[in-house]
């Protein structure tokens, strides 16, 4: 059951976001997985997290994301010396039929998020975790150890809802009807703090 859920969440995540590679798609797993976990108290893609130089990397997802299969095809070709790009193409519709409307938006808010960062930066992320600190390389990391502190689950947390909260914040800046002038239009700054304010509401 398991291997289903996971394999049509990355041919849901492929489907929304046709370009993403390899290494975006392990970070839709682990950022799911880890935001499920500080919320409820387990994951939901249910995978075991091994450490790796680049950050957690998901062993199910991992072995899923190597080779064509049933769900999605897998297409590689060499970008240097020491990266290969993957291109994934969906053979079948992804049956979400298993997760609830509340960890569909979950999956369009990460996606969101992956689209609006560099995959250096999303790696730069999960370096800031214990749970990756704290892990020798090739280690699995123990479930229990998902659980961040205060200060990680802010970070956490504010990177998955930093692109919808900007993107709220632009709709309130250009709603139409708005009397406001352009001298009054919002900063940046405010769109921060806009974005500030908005992340407890997700």
């Amino acid at each position: 059951m398991k291997t289903e859920k996971q394999l049509n969440a990355l041919l849901y995540a492929i489907e929304t976001y046709p370009r993403i590679g390899r290494t975006k798609l392990m970070k839709f797993v682990f950022l799911v997985d880890l935001f499920t976990y500080n919320n409820r108290g387990e994951t939901l893609l249910e995978d075991s997290y091994i450490r790796l130089p680049n950050g957690p990397v998901p062993d199910i997802g991992f072995s899923f994301t190597d080779n064509s299969n049933a769900h999605f095809t897998v297409k590689t070709e060499p970008c240097d010396p020491e990266r290969i790009i993957y291109q994934y193409t969906p053979i079948q519709k992804s049956d979400l039929s298993a997760f609830s409307d509340k960890e569909i938006r979950l999956f369009n808010t990460v996606i969101h998020s992956l689209r609006t960062h560099k995959t250096e930066e999303i790696s730069e992320l999960t370096h800031r975790f214990s749970l990756w600190k704290d892990a020798g390389n090739g280690d699995i990391i123990p479930v229990k150890n998902l659980k961040l502190d205060e200060y990680e689950y802010d970070e956490l947390e504010s990177f998955i809802y930093y692109a919808d909260a900007v993107a709220d914040a632009k709709k309130i800046d250009q709603h139409p009807g708005s009397d406001l002038s352009d001298g009054d239009r919002v900063t940046d700054d405010l769109i921060a703090l806009q974005f500030q304010t908005m992340c407890g509401e997700h």
